[in-house]
């Protein structure tokens, strides 16, 4: 093939990859702006479906593009001197975009996909972040600013008055009230003295759930004071929840287990800038993924992983927690994120495999995490320094996931794994933490069993080790391989014995389906041991009862969708709404 005749086929390469991503970020913008006239409408099976929807967009275009470059380029597909053109002309093509960041990540997952790149090929992969020529002004269009003496009723209620609303406010004056105290107060503390403040808020409105959420940030004096206001569609109108004023707050609202936000983001990088302001400890590829992006946070992450690996220090470790019987765990210390590979075999009981594992990822991928299940990154064909592994961990994972894990020289080469956000495991927790706290994560504990529960989700295996405390405190599960929908439950309760014998025999004496479950029978593994025990019993005894679990059953049979909040219950606003 000439320069001339291979010059054709590259263009045409490159434009259709260029289409594949503006069909893709079209759709994704169709979807999301549903999401302002799914809350107007309290649609909230819609929004649902809506965020379902969306997840699925990404690998049908980039499996569109994949098939399309095949057919452009032939038995040309295969060449990286070609792919290496290919790159060079999309930079071109996206210098200037105002989302160049996510086109360069869909570039990169059809290289990907067409290679099956061990570690990363710069030559015809965007390997660093692509830096602006230049700031762009219009980045700060994306909020509005308003320089005030103080920040008071009146000016709470024209920004509520200003959003396109079709539906009226539930009891608007005394919001704003509300709203103006909390902040007055939030800033005096703060500042200690009154003085002039400018309170940006994003122009866009973040919306999940049965939430719409209005976020910003009040610079008074040398202070920058998060501002999240969570509005609830009630059945009378629209009000305002809560208000959080805490980077830990904000946190959370964005935190990584749960679903992804829908709101308009023509600037993604200008609008994750802005949300850093606010959370600066929060890692640039969460924010990234908190908007819908997990893609190009997937990249972000792998990027900030491997500049982690060139300190000379870098070394793997085992993670902390009991061995599980169907992944191996390890860790980077320096890195606050966990490893996780499939094993190649998994010890009795489990009678899982590979492939219902992958499964039931993807399972906690596309539902509604509700706050509980930690959100994790599919990597394939990873590759890492060798001398970033003790002796003992690299020969743990060649033992027990040698069909994924191998060392070819200076590299180990990792074929599949997947990463989660590291937590403490809660069976540690317990042990270190004082009463108070310990009291606080067993009662959060059952409260996480009962979030995923009426978002249809059984955990399945209920033991304090597969569930972990976050950095702020909050419960969540990330052990997933028993994981199923509640609503193909069978509870029932243990029949009683033919005959005295029966409680002492090996096997029970009565037949048990592969979807039966017996809540009477959690006291021995739900219930934490020792001082906990009356504190969880006292707010969740009912867990162990048949009728609460059919109770579920029958409100998710009847369509119920249910409120859990990303704040706490102390934190929602007192009123009375007429």
């Amino acid at each position: 093939m000439n320069s001339n005749t291979t010059l054709r086929p590259i263009a045409a390469a490159v434009a259709s990859i260029n289409a594949a991503y503006h069909r893709y970020e079209r759709g994704f913008k169709e979807i999301t702006r549903r999401a302002r006239r799914r809350f107007e409408r309290r649609d909230w099976s819609g929004a649902q479906a809506d965020a379902t929807e969306r997840l699925a967009l990404y690998k049908a275009h980039v499996d569109a593009a994949v098939a399309d470059v095949h057919d452009i380029l032939e038995d040309a597909v295969m060449e990286r001197t070609v792919w290496a053109a290919m790159r060079s002309q999309h930079a071109l093509h996206t210098a200037g975009q105002p989302d160049l960041e996510l086109a360069e990540t869909f570039f990169n997952s059809v290289t990907r996909r067409v290679f099956s790149t061990v570690g990363v090929d710069p030559a015809i992969e965007y390997l660093d972040r692509t830096a602006r020529a230049q700031p762009d002004e219009q980045d700060a269009g994306i909020y509005q600013s308003h320089v005030v003496e103080a920040v008071d009723a009146d000016l709470v209620r024209r920004l509520l008055l200003e959003l396109p609303w079709s539906v009226p406010y539930a009891q608007l004056d005394r919001d704003a009230v509300l709203v103006a105290e909390l902040i007055a107060a939030r800033i005096r503390g703060a500042t200690g003295a009154p003085g002039p403040v400018t309170l940006d808020l994003l122009r866009a409105v973040f919306y999940r759930n049965k939430g719409a959420y209005l976020v910003g940030r009040i610079r008074a004096a040398t202070a920058t004071i998060p501002l999240v206001l969570p509005l609830l569609h009630a059945e009378r109108g629209i009000v305002v929840d809560a208000v959080l004023m805490t980077s830990d707050e904000a946190s959370v609202v964005f935190g990584f287990s749960w679903t992804y936000f829908r709101v308009d983001s023509p600037r993604p990088r200008a609008l994750v800038d802005f949300l850093g302001s606010i959370m600066p400890l929060k890692p640039v590829n969460e924010l990234y993924i908190s908007i819908g992006y997990n893609k190009h946070g997937k990249t972000e992450l792998y990027r900030s992983l491997m500049r982690h690996l060139e300190e000379p220090e870098a070394r793997f470790a085992f993670a902390e927690g009991d061995e599980g019987m169907v992944m191996a765990v390890f860790t980077l210390p320096s890195f606050n994120v966990v490893f996780k590979v499939i094993k190649d075999t998994f010890g009795a009981p489990k009678n899982a495999t590979r492939r219902l594992v992958m499964d039931k990822y993807h399972f906690v991928f596309v539902r509604d995490r509700v706050g509980r299940l930690a959100d994790a990154q599919e990597f394939e064909h990873l590759e890492f320094p060798v001398r970033c592994f003790p002796d003992d961990l690299l020969a743990y994972l060649l033992r027990v996931a040698g069909a994924t894990v191998r060392v070819e020289g200076s590299r180990v080469i990792v074929r599949h794994l997947y990463t989660e956000r590291r937590v403490t495991p809660l069976n540690l927790y317990l042990r270190e933490a004082d009463d108070e706290a310990a009291r606080d994560a067993v009662i959060d504990y059952g409260n996480a069993i009962k979030d995923l529960a009426a978002a249809d989700i059984f955990t399945g295996d209920m033991l304090l080790k597969n569930f972990g405390v976050t950095r702020n405190g909050r419960v969540i599960c990330y052990d997933y391989d028993e994981l199923c929908l509640l609503s193909e439950c069978r509870f029932r309760r243990v029949p009683p014995p033919i005959v005295p014998e029966d409680e002492f025999a090996a096997e029970p004496w009565f037949h048990v389906g592969e979807q039966d479950v017996f809540p009477e029978e959690f006291r021995a593994f739900l219930v934490p041991p020792g001082r906990l025990r009356g504190s969880f019993l006292v707010a969740h005894s009912d867990l162990l009862d048949l009728d609460f679990w059919e109770g579920v059953q029958r409100r998710l049979a009847a369509g119920e969708i249910v409120d859990v909040f990303p704040y706490r219950r102390e934190a929602r606003l007192q009123r009375n709404v007429p």
